[in-house]
């Protein structure tokens, strides 16, 4: 076991530090101590004196108004490193164990069990294809055969699957207090789906669904948007959302969590449809 990994099971106070500066990027930027020391399952005392430390470490800094905290750009490389040390430990006891992980795919040909095939994402779904395709970077062993369409396992996948970034367009609409879907500018919004070319809809709220009624398109999801709006980016999709009021910073806030996590790229717009 290397030096790091046993530091992380070692080292109960990194573990917090860890945990607390995790729940702070979670819930930052208005953010109270007594809901770390409840999550956390530790006292308010020892939440306020690790706050302390923190800021005096650069890692967390403090807003204008009380209970207004936000972590420092120190912080997210803290936090980065610690989740790569934490990804690795797991790794290492996976080796150790001998714990083989399988890996799902449609098979875009015809694969027998033994084969090599290469791993492209196509339309977010992880496809087999022939390894000697150009744009192939990733392989793994087929463990069973499938016809093409069908699902096939595989086992030791190697390298890294090709995947370009996605892209996030938020459009803000009016609450229903503001007029609904009356107040919004029908034909801005149809010029930014027509021009944006999405992959993937989707929507958030009763108003949004009534302007897709009048232009005439369909949601591809409406529930649990934040996390399903990140993980279709984090696979290369175009992401077109309809969202009312401040839930937009609730997508931005699912997709910079994704970025941090995954050390993905996906970057968002917001535009405005509300008529002025």
């Amino acid at each position: 076991m290397s030096k790091a990994h046993h530091f992380l099971l070692r080292d109960k106070g990194a573990l917090t530090k860890f945990q607390i500066l995790f729940e702070i990027m979670r819930q930052q930027p208005h953010i109270k101590q007594k809901d770390v020391s409840e999550a956390l399952g530790i006292t308010i005392q020892a939440v306020s004196k690790h706050f302390k430390t923190l800021m005096k470490e650069g890692l967390l800094e403090a807003g204008s108004e009380r209970a207004e905290y936000r972590l420092t750009a120190k912080a997210y490389e803290k936090l980065q490193d610690y989740l790569k040390n934490i990804d690795d430990y797991v790794k290492t006891i996976k080796t150790n164990l001998k714990v083989e992980r399988l890996i799902p795919a449609i098979a875009m040909q015809p694969v027998k069990a033994g084969d090599t095939v290469g791993l492209v994402m196509k339309d977010g779904v992880l496809c087999a294809v022939a390894s000697a395709r150009a744009n192939v970077e990733a392989s793994g062993i087929a463990i069973n055969d499938a016809n093409a369409g069908e699902d096939v396992g595989l086992k030791d996948v190697k390298g890294k699957v090709k995947v370009l970034p996605g892209k996030v367009l938020l459009v803000r609409l009016p609450s229903i207090k503001e007029g609904g879907s009356r107040a919004v500018d029908i034909a801005k919004v149809r010029m930014l789906h027509e021009a944006f070319k999405p992959d993937r809809i989707g929507v958030i709220g009763v108003v949004g669904r009534a302007v897709l009624n009048k232009i005439g398109l369909k949601a591809d999801f409406e529930f649990g948007i934040s996390r399903a709006t990140a993980v279709a980016a984090s696979r290369g999709l175009k992401v077109f959302v309809l969202v009312v009021g401040r839930m937009a910073n609730h997508v931005i806030d699912e997709i910079d969590m994704e970025n941090f996590k995954h050390a993905t790229h996906i970057t968002y717009e917001v535009e405005d449809a509300r008529i002025p």
